[in-house]
């Protein structure tokens, strides 16, 4: 009996190792997030159908010394799903509500993939305010354009099989886990990440990526005066390293295995990003 109150005791005066819980948005749509930490604000921002069960490895890792907030956007994951609203512009005025309604300065903004879309609409909508540094993961300022001369996914004729593809029936979570990792998952791995994708309906799924499509953030890039790195995968790592010479010359660049390494060599990648949150 004592050692079943004591194991009472212990639950509640020890801290969990991070908190669940919801955000409610002025509009009352509310979104899931997670905090842990103490510290200088290290706030993370998925993909496109992606959740904040992704950047678990660096909340683990960021958490001993930084406070750090993992979120699911609007449409995504465990937050609430809406009719309209869809866009990034949307999402960028969603973590506007979520920065202020905490009282954030100061925050190291870190987005992966379409998460920096949001980012991109932030900086257009309220500049740099409260952002100390901005970190893009693996994401050009637009998709589709002329990839001799810029830094796109594409042309638009490289999407319209995709995008017709996706008004029949629903993306396959299997063919974007393959795309965006560069080392083989075991089934347990690959069931969660299928799952979590999987939470984003399809309708929400083809607004946000046809927002995608049709946005250009060349010139929020190139007005950057916020200390910032992009993130970009070795196959495309030349390409994007001319572009963003002339277009962003004060930014740093940095190479990285796979779009999502942050997930597969974690350990590499929190290097990286702890490296560049100390630099001056």
């Amino acid at each position: 009996m004592k050692v079943f109150n004591l194991l009472i005791l212990f639950c509640f005066t020890c801290p969990a190792f991070g908190q669940e819980t919801y955000f409610e948005l002025k509009d009352g749509t509310n979104l899931y997030i997670e905090e842990a930490g103490e510290g200088e604000t290290l706030l993370f921002i998925p993909g496109w159908t992606m959740t904040h069960r992704f950047f678990e490895k660096q909340k683990e890792y960021f958490s001993k010394q930084h406070h750090v907030i993992l979120y699911d956007p609007r449409g995504q994951g465990r937050s609430n799903k809406t009719t309209y609203k869809n866009t990034y512009a949307r999402h960028a005025t969603d973590l506007r509500e979520l920065i202020l309604q905490k009282d954030l300065n100061e925050i190291v903004l870190i987005g992966w993939s379409s998460g920096c879309l949001a980012m991109y609409e932030y900086l257009r909508a309220f500049g740099s305010d409260r952002i100390r540094k901005l970190v893009f993961i693996d994401e050009p300022p637009k998709w589709i354009g002329n990839r001799e001369k810029e830094w796109v996914y594409g042309t638009f004729d490289d999407y319209r099989s995709s995008l017709k593809g996706m008004i029949s029936e629903p993306s396959e979570p299997d063919d974007i886990i393959d795309w965006m990792l560069h080392d083989s998952i075991d089934d347990t791995t690959r069931t969660w990440m299928r799952k979590e994708i999987r939470m984003t309906p399809p309708d929400i799924a083809l607004s946000l990526y046809i927002d995608g499509l049709v946005s250009d953030y060349t010139k929020e890039v190139s007005q950057l005066e916020t200390p910032s790195v992009f993130m970009v995968r070795a196959s495309w790592y030349d390409e994007a390293s001319t572009w963003l010479k002339t277009y962003a010359p004060k930014a740093k660049i940095k190479a990285i295995t796979s779009h999502a390494m942050f997930w597969e060599r974690a350990e590499e990648f929190n290097a990286l990003l702890e490296d560049f949150i100390e630099s001056k």
